[in-house]
């Protein structure tokens, strides 16, 4: 109670500096005007149009790193202009050294280590959603979606088509672009104001600037831009594009004599309902080219995230986002029902085959924002049934088991801007399941509703912010389950700070359709942080904070855990830098690891400890690395882990990089296996070893082609040396008669290459080749070098593809008619 009265007096303190503050000091925004013209300007890095010299130039920036706020080392004159068809940018990006222009080749997407120009354009102009469009001297395209929500966040997935030029003269380099209105939301007839920020980053300097001042001590830079006038009469076009595209596939597999093809083809298509709102749908998708998830051993009681990485569901998704509570990934997963497989098993049958995802036949998204600030986004897919097959051993004769049927998804969501950046938002996800008298008589409903907000002071730096929500599932009985969090912080300044509760019910499930840890739990978070954004000494910025949190579980309101740390960051003037962390922990009731309700297993205090390094990521060769661990001096438990990672740029072209990380737990406690009626749970006490090795390889052979190669290896070996009964008090009793053996070495190698050539803007061609490999067994090979080595000799499959997709935009067909 000492500690939340002093935390509250340090946030009235912050408000009321806050108000002290925002009378004092005051920065007008930045405006600019827009230039309009009559014959559109030929991209070709050269601003040798008239129209530039009758443009008004923006200059002028502002240093937001290392000395946040004064003039930038290098100037920059920009200059905006617009036809009917597109907004046009020109930049003479100068520099007095022209030869130490940081200027490599990449995929697109993907600034590396290049010096590069950015322009945000917000549309709307209400500091919540902007476009981005950046571009190296090399002329790598990267598109960025930035859009608000308790941060700002920056969306990378986000693609658009639009023409640019670069060129290194001995006065610096130049950017021309041409940005085309289909690739944009904006009001009716231009709006007339939009929001606007330019950045450039020079990298020699190691210095990034901007247009309009950013603010580093006062949190989102979104709502820190400033203002581009003049933009007027223009119309929407009909924003109306297909991307069709056509795919084959070879896999092989052990023990098949040939080759199994496949052939896909389908068609992406973006059409703008109005000049605020976009449908996006895909019609028979394929993901067969993205790279392969980073499987691993999982001892946990929790569900294993990935991240997702399918265009359609990572592109422009920003107001699904909302309350946390859909996970894309759910959709075209792993059937729900495959276990049913090996339910309807017959005498002298084996499960054959049982499917790993679901096909998805089709799914839609449509999203938007008014002027008014209202934002709407809503999203459907549909799945085919999926069937595994079982087999005879005898007859050979084979049989189709349905295991999962016609499903569908929907998530729909209403959103409101208000004053000062903050938020209202409400939003649902839905999953329906089609009946089957057979097996699905009473198929799976489930829904979630939930709202998330935001509330922040005219000074932007105290923000109030909130979600909570209800669950309803039914799958053969009914479950209703809510959550609801509140938090209010400082978070602008020097000194910020914060303090959140949270609730999860122990019925709350949004996991159909989301992806939510843990349920059954109440917790406290606090935060304390110092921030020092410029340079002193020999430290070009420190970051320190201390935390606590308080777990406590929902359904009987006992002690989960308390855990406090402190965690610093320092970077130096040399660009090199160092972060220590040191966590403790009390006393542990942990309820989840036995994997029973109700029961619970108890662990003594721990201490956790975390060094790491790094040098200046600039250089050719770059180094990271990190040292840790942990004890728990009561039970003998300890723990140590350690990571690098090293990079070696190889001229404009070829980067090769390495990143090995691994854990060895010793003597750590965990659940191993439970009696058929549950009474009886079993703990073991047990050596964990696991080492990762990542290598990647990118090769550019330009800025629109280039080949990526990734390996990756994950070990990990399990030895349990002791068995134990979990006691009702939550300590561990050894159990001798306990025989099972159930040790575990699993092994998963993957290979990911890719060539992909942009042929056309949107368009392109790319050819992958990806392996996989699983290998798990009860005998455990500490020989790191030895498993890799077995690995290569375990059943693979292999995967060769080839994929065209070719962008057709209507407007310049209608140009060309």
């Amino acid at each position: 109670m000492k500690f939340f009265g002093i935390l509250l007096l340090f946030l009235y303190a912050g408000v009321i500096s806050a108000q002290e503050k925002d009378t004092v000091v005051s920065r007008a925004k930045k405006t600019v005007e827009a230039l309009s013209i009559s014959s559109p300007i030929t991209i070709d890095g050269v601003l040798d149009e008239s129209a530039y010299s009758q443009a008004q130039a923006a200059r002028d920036f502002m240093q937001l790193q290392p000395y946040n706020g004064r003039p930038a080392y290098q100037p920059s004159d920009v200059f905006i202009l617009y036809d009917q068809t597109a907004l046009y940018v020109g930049a003479m990006l100068y520099d007095s050294s022209p030869d130490s222009i940081y200027n490599f080749f990449s995929e697109r997407d993907n600034i590396g280590m290049s010096d590069y120009f950015g322009i945000y354009f917000d549309p709307y102009n209400h500091g919540q959603l902007a476009y981005g469009f950046f571009i190296t001297p090399a002329g790598v395209q990267v598109d960025i979606k930035a859009s608000k929500s308790d941060h700002d966040n920056e969306d990378s997935n986000w693609d658009a088509v639009w023409q640019s030029k670069t060129t290194v003269t001995d006065n610096g380099w130049i950017v021309e672009m041409r940005i085309p209105y289909s690739a944009l939301r904006f009001p009716e007839n231009g709006g007339g104001t939009w929001g606007l920020n330019m950045f450039r980053n020079i990298r020699r300097y190691n210095s990034n600037s901007s247009w309009n001042f950013i603010d580093r001590e006062v949190s989102g830079f979104i709502h820190q831009e400033g203002q581009i006038t003049g933009i007027t009469n223009i119309k929407p076009p009909v924003r109306l594009s297909l991307s069709p595209y056509a795919a084959a596939y070879a896999e092989f597999n052990e023990g098949n004599s040939s080759p199994d093809f496949t052939y896909k083809g389908g068609v992406d298509l973006k059409y703008g309902i109005s000049e605020a709102f976009t449908l996006d749908m895909m019609l028979i998708p394929d993901f067969g080219q993205i790279q392969s998830d980073d499987k691993q051993l999982n001892l946990s009681p929790y569900e294993l995230y990935y991240s997702e990485k399918r265009q359609f569901f990572t592109e422009g998704i920003e107001l699904f986002d909302r309350a946390d509570i859909f996970y894309s990934r759910r959709i075209g997963s792993m059937p729900k029902y495959s276990y049913k497989a090996y339910d309807e098993l017959r005498e002298n049958e084996v499960v054959h085959y049982n499917p790993t995802e679901t096909q998805l036949l089709n799914a839609t998204k449509v999203s938007g924002r008014t002027t008014k600030g209202w934002g709407l986004g809503m999203l459907n897919a549909m799945t085919l049934p999926s069937h595994a097959t079982l087999k005879d051993t005898i007859t050979g004769h084979k049989r189709d088991v349905k295991v999962q049927p016609f499903t569908n998804y929907n998530v729909a969501v209403i959103d409101k801007s208000l004053k000062n950046n903050s938020y209202f938002s409400v939003i649902n996800t839905n999953i329906m399941m089609v009946r089957d008298t057979f097996l699905f008589d009473d198929p799976l409903r489930a829904n979630v509703t939930a709202t998330d907000f935001q509330i922040r002071n005219k000074a932007k730096t105290i923000a109030v912010k909130g979600k909570g929500g209800i669950s309803f599932r039914r799958n053969g009985e009914q479950q209703t389950g809510y959550f609801a969090g509140l938090g209010v912080e400082k978070n602008s300044g020097k000194l910020v700070y914060g303090i959140s509760q949270s609730l999860y019910s122990d019925k709350f499930n949004p996991n159909d359709l989301g992806y939510l840890r843990r349920n059954n739990e109440m917790e406290t978070e606090t935060y304390i942080q110092y921030n020092i954004v410029e340079p002193f000494g020999i430290f070009r910025e420190v970051h320190s904070a201390l935390f606590w949190d308080h777990t406590r579980m929902y359904r009987n309101a006992s002690l989960f855990t308390n855990e406090i740390g402190f965690d610093t960051y320092a970077q130096f003037k040399n660009n090199y830098g160092v972060e220590v962390f040191v966590e403790f922990t009390g006393n542990k009731y942990d309820y989840y690891e036995p994997r029973v309700t109700d029961r619970f297993y108890f662990e003594p205090p721990r201490w956790t400890f975390n060094l790491f390094g790094f040098t200046d990521n600039r250089k050719a060769w770059r180094i990271n690395g990190g040292i840790g661990g942990y004890s728990i001096p009561a039970t003998d438990q300890s723990g140590y882990f350690g990571n690098g990672y090293a990079r070696l740029r190889i001229g404009k072209r070829f980067v090769i990089d390495y990143e090995m990380d691994g854990n060895h737990d010793i003597n750590d406690r965990g659940f191993t296996d439970m009696t058929s009626s549950s009474d009886t749970i079993y703990f073991a006490r047990r050596d964990i070893k696991t080492i990762q090795s990542v290598m990647g390889v990118s090769y550019a052979f330009n800025s629109k082609a280039g080949l990526d190669l990734r390996i990756r290896h994950y070990w990990s070996g399990v030895i349990n040396k002791d068995y134990y009964q979990l006691r009702p008090d939550g300590t561990l009793v050894h159990d001798p008669a306990y025989l099972q053996n159930i040790n575990e070495n699993y092994n998963a190698f993957n290979v990911d290459l890719v060539f992909r050539w942009i042929f056309a803007p949107g368009s392109e061609l790319s050819v992958a080749w990806k392996n996989s490999i699983l290998d798990s067994r009860d005998r455990v090979t500490e020989n790191y070098f030895k498993n890799l080595g077995r690995t290569w000799k375990s059943d693979q499959t292999n995967s060769l593809s080839i994929k065209v997709l070719y962008y057709i935009d209507y407007n310049n067909l209608r140009k060309k008619g």
